[in-house]
C-alpha cells in the first residue's frame, strides 16, 4: 500500500514539474512545429470537441497587444536617452542611411506587389456577410493619420497607436536626457522588464500558435469554395521576390555590402517572428541577434524598435494586393488608370506606418486602398472576411519580412560604419607618415642645400 501511495505521489510530481522542465529543454523549433502540427490536424479532423482551443490563440495576441505598445514605447525612449543624438559626444551612427533604406524598401515594396498582381490577377467568389456583424472604417487616410497621432500617451498605450506612441517616446527621451542620472538608469530597468516579459511570452509561443492554427484550419475548411491557393502563391512570391532579390539590391546600393552574407543571422529572427507573428514581440530577439553580432548599441538600440514601428513592407503587400484582388473579383475587365496606381501605392506606404505591430495590423487599412479603386462595399467585406481566414500563413509571412529586414538593414549599416571608420583611421595615420616623411626629406633637402651653399663660399 505505501508503495502505491508513493508510486501515485511521485506520478503527481512529475505531472506538475518535469511536463514543465521537458516544455523548457525541448528546442523552441520542435516546440512550435509540435504547436502548428497539432493546431491543425485537430482543427482539420475533429474540430467540435476542440472548440476551446480557439481561445488559446486568442489569449496569446491578446498578450502581445498588450505588452507591444508599452514594450516599444520603453525601449525607443531609453535608446533616445541614452544615445548621442543631438549633443557633441557622436554621430546619429547612420541612421540617416536607415531611414533611406526603410523608405526604399517601402517604394518598392509597393510597386513591386502593384506590377505582379496586375499582370497575374486573381479573382475570388462573392461570399454572403451578414452586413450587421460586418463593419468598414469609413475613413480617409488623412483622417487615419490624424485619428494615430492626436492621443495622449496612456490612451496610445492602451489601444496601441503606433504613432502617437512613436511621438511620446521622442518627446519623453528629449526631456528625460536633461534628469539625473537615477532617473536614466531607472528607464533602462524598465526596459530590461519589458524585454524579459516579452521574452517570457514568446517561451509560450507554441501554445498559441496551435490555437491560431486551429482557428485557421477551422475557417478555410468551412469556406473551401474561395481559391486560397492562388491568393497564397501570390503573397508568398512577391514576399520572396522582395526578401531574396529587393532587399539585398537595397543593401548593396546602400551599403556597398554583400547581403547574402548576413542571411544565417537572420535564422532564429524569421523563426520567431514567424510564429509570432509580431514585429514588435520579435524586437528582443533581434536585438538579441545585433549584440551578439557586435552591432553598435548607438545603432541597434533605435534602428530595430523604430523598424518594428514604421518599416512593414510586408503590410504594403497585403494592402496593395488584397486591394486589387478585391477589384478584379468585383470586375474582371476594370481599368486602372495611372494615377490611381500611383495614389494606392503612395497610399499603402503611408498607411502602413498606422499599422500595430502585432497580428492582423493591417486589416483596419484594406478598406482605404480599397476605395481609391471604387471597390464595392460588398467586395471589401469578402477581401477583409478572406484575410482573416487566412491569418496565419499570411501574418507570419508578413511579419518574417517586416522583421528580418529591420535587423537586415541594421547589421548591413553597421559593417559600412565599423569599415570605413578603419579606412579613415588607416588614411589618417598613413597621412600622418607621409607629413612626416615629407618634412624629413624637406630637412635633409635644407641641410645638403646649406651644406653646398657653404661649400662654395670663398675661403
Amino acid at each position: 500500500m505505501r508503495k502505491h501511495n508513493r508510486s501515485i505521489r511521485t506520478l503527481k510530481d512529475w505531472n506538475m514539474n518535469s511536463i514543465i522542465a521537458v516544455y523548457k529543454k525541448t528546442p523552441l523549433i520542435i516546440r512550435l512545429v509540435l504547436g502548428l502540427f497539432i493546431g491543425g490536424m485537430l482543427g482539420l479532423l475533429c474540430p467540435e470537441p476542440f472548440m476551446w482551443m480557439e481561445k488559446l490563440g486568442y489569449l496569446f495576441v491578446t498578450a502581445l497587444k498588450s505588452v507591444a505598445p508599452i514594450l516599444v514605447f520603453i525601449l525607443l525612449t531609453n535608446a533616445i536617452v541614452h544615445s548621442h543624438i543631438g549633443d557633441d559626444k557622436g554621430t546619429t551612427y547612420g541612421l540617416k542611411r536607415l531611414l533611406l533604406m526603410f523608405l526604399t524598401s517601402a517604394l518598392l515594396a509597393s510597386a513591386l506587389s502593384i506590377v505582379i498582381c496586375t499582370l497575374y490577377r486573381v479573382h475570388v467568389p462573392m461570399q454572403d456577410i451578414d452586413p450587421k456583424t460586418a463593419d468598414i472604417a469609413d475613413r480617409s487616410l488623412l483622417t487615419t493619420f490624424v485619428n494615430e497621432i492626436i492621443y495622449n500617451p496612456v490612451e496610445a498605450l492602451v489601444e496601441g497607436r503606433y504613432l502617437a506612441i512613436l511621438l511620446w517616446s521622442a518627446v519623453f527621451g528629449i526631456f528625460i536626457r536633461q534628469c539625473e542620472q537615477s532617473t536614466k538608469q531607472l528607464v533602462a530597468d524598465l526596459s530590461e522588464v519589458m524585454t524579459k516579459i516579452t521574452k517570457l511570452i514568446l517561451e509560450l509561443a507554441p501554445i498559441g500558435v496551435m490555437g491560431l492554427m486551429f482557428h485557421d484550419m477551422v475557417e478555410t475548411t468551412s469556406n473551401y469554395s474561395i481559391n486560397f491557393k492562388d491568393i497564397i502563391i501570390l503573397f508568398l512570391t512577391i514576399s520572396a521576390i522582395t526578401f531574396f532579390i529587393v532587399n539585398p539590391l537595397i543593401v548593396f546600393l546602400m551599403t556597398g555590402r554583400n547581403a547574402f552574407k548576413h542571411f544565417p543571422a537572420l535564422e532564429k529572427s524569421i523563426l520567431y517572428s514567424f510564429f509570432t507573428c509580431s514585429s514588435a514581440a520579435n524586437i528582443p530577439v533581434n536585438q538579441q541577434i545585433a549584440d551578439e553580432k557586435n552591432v553598435t548599441k548607438q545603432l541597434s538600440t533605435i534602428s530595430i524598435p523604430l523598424g518594428a514601428s514604421i518599416h512593414k513592407p510586408g503590410s504594403i503587400i497585403t494592402i496593395n494586393m488584397l486591394a486589387l484582388i478585391a477589384l478584379f473579383s468585383a470586375n474582371p475587365q476594370a481599368d486602372i488608370t495611372m494615377m490611381q496606381y500611383l495614389e494606392l501605392g503612395i497610399v499603402s506606404v503611408i498607411a502602413s506606418v498606422c499599422t500595430a505591430g502585432v497580428p492582423n495590423g493591417s486589416t483596419v487599412l484594406i478598406p482605404i486602398a480599397c476605395r481609391i479603386l471604387n471597390v464595392p462595399d460588398e467586395m471589401i467585406l469578402n477581401i477583409i472576411e478572406i484575410n482573416i481566414m487566412i491569418s496565419f500563413i499570411r501574418t507570419s509571412t508578413t511579419t518574417v519580412l517586416n522583421s528580418s529586414t529591420d535587423l537586415l538593414f541594421t547589421l548591413a549599416i553597421d559593417e559600412r560604419h565599423k569599415n570605413n571608420s578603419s579606412e579613415l583611421v588607416d588614411n589618417i595615420i598613413n597621412a600622418k607618415r607621409v607629413r612626416i616623411r615629407e618634412e624629413n626629406e624637406n630637412a635633409i633637402k635644407k641641410a645638403l642645400q646649406a651644406t653646398a651653399n657653404g661649400s662654395d663660399k670663398p675661403e
